[in-house]
């Protein structure tokens, strides 16, 4: 599968990795700033599936929007948590993203032996490096603190406790839960393989464990010894998104049925938005009217998320099949969308930087939803600048999670079916 042949790898968030290591195997080279997607030589990978460039972008885009309202909102409002309860679906898409690139790049040829030692090594590169990192980055006033009272063996042991609980900021869960979902490879393609003819029942069942999970979580009494730390640490336990990784494989062990499905029920898709969306804020005004705190209802982890969170997939996909029917490749929007993806994983791990400086200042300046829309747009354009720009220093890979951009000398290949 090539989802994003530009260069040597890519990102979903983190799922993209997979999909451009196939590129980096079977597409030919092109020059990094615009590239000319081409078609795979039989047997040697998927399809590119255009779909998931726009479900990708937009859920980027939409990750940023959680964090400034968050920013922006009156924490105990409730129209404004209303809000972040319906933008809370962009954790879920973004695992359903990883376990559907991952199916789709190796159900064929799940890579076993040395093959899957390589991946793990790549994986642990691209993903652990930057982890890393960004760890030591945001981490790194709490490291100072510790130092300064226990002094530099303080100060280490601080980063290796951020590094192992991915508590260094809000959004690096999603890498460490993305490295145990490598790790977790076989199991996944062995699962979905096994279960192929009965595909419904493994999401059937994989969603009432979820929503079990989901109510230990969010109603559960405190825990002591073991439990307590899985009721603590929950968030960046893999067991925690099971059904959104399997749905996504099912996802892509089925996508030609999948798209099948919604050209012929095109109507039906935002039907079925709006009715998870009612869902979710019925559930979320029940909870406030059962004595709850409108930031407690709007928790990520309220089990009506397993209904919002299908929902909005369904209609991203939709979104991506309304563009993959339409686009022009090499169009400047095709162009647009690919750098979008191309951007999208640097984006992610920068984009706090911008957030959480900007959220101490412009909400007591300008209103919300305004200060929120100011906040997503220069988030977005900041980071994106940032990322351009480390693409092409010795930084990329820990900065951006991406080899460093280098001109390629070789003609690009002329433009074909992907």
């Amino acid at each position: 599968m090539t989802l994003t042949p530009t260069t040597d790898l890519a990102h979903t968030g983190l799922a993209a990795t997979e999909a451009a290591d196939q590129a980096s195997r079977h597409a030919p080279t092109s020059t990094p700033e615009v590239s000319t997607p081409v078609a795979a030589p039989a047997g040697a990978g998927r399809q590119h599936v255009h779909e998931v460039d726009v479900v990708r972008v937009l859920t980027f885009v939409a990750v940023i929007g959680v964090h400034a309202t968050g920013g922006t909102i009156d924490g105990s409002g409730y129209v404004g948590n209303a809000a972040l309860n319906l933008l809370h679906f962009t954790r879920e898409a973004f695992f359903v993203l990883t376990g559907f690139v991952l199916v789709h790049s190796y159900a064929d040829r799940p890579p076993r032996g040395p093959r899957l030692r390589r991946f793990w090594a790549r994986r642990l590169l691209l993903v652990g490096v930057p982890y890393a990192a960004w760890t030591a980055v945001y981490g790194a006033a709490a490291m100072r603190a510790r130092t300064s009272d226990d002094g530099v063996l303080g100060g280490i042991r601080q980063y290796f406790g951020l590094l192992f609980s991915g508590n260094a900021h809000y959004h690096l869960y999603f890498l460490l839960v993305s490295l145990q979902i490598y790790l977790a490879l076989p199991v996944l393609l062995a699962l979905v393989r096994r279960a192929r003819h009965h595909l419904a029942l493994l999401l059937a069942g994989s969603a009432a464990l979820e929503a079990a999970i989901l109510v230990a979580i969010q109603y559960g009494p405190p825990r002591d010894g073991v439990l307590g730390w899985l009721q603590d640490y929950c968030h960046v336990l893999l067991p925690t998104y099971l059904f959104w990784v399997l749905l996504g494989g099912v996802a892509a062990a089925r996508l030609d049925r999948i798209r099948g499905w919604v050209d012929r029920h095109r109507r039906l898709v935002p039907a079925i938005v709006l009715a998870g969306a009612a869902a979710a804020q019925l559930w979320y005004a029940a909870s406030i009217h059962h004595g709850r705190s409108p930031a407690f209802a709007a928790s990520v982890f309220q089990p009506i998320m397993i209904v919002w969170g299908t929902a909005v997939v369904v209609g991203l996909f939709a979104a991506g099949r309304w563009w993959a029917a339409r686009r022009t490749p090499g169009s400047r929007a095709d162009r647009l969308l690919r750098l979008g993806s191309e951007l999208s994983f640097g984006v992610y791990l920068i984009h706090p930087l911008f957030v959480d400086n900007l959220v101490k200042v412009l909400p007591d300046r300008i209103p919300a939803p305004l200060s929120t829309l100011l906040i997503v747009a220069a988030a977005l354009a900041g980071s994106g600048v940032l990322v351009w720009l480390a693409r092409r220093t010795p930084l990329s890979l820990p900065v951006t999670g991406r080899p460093r951009l280098r001109r390629a000398t070789t003609t690009p290949a002329p433009a074909g079916p992907a």
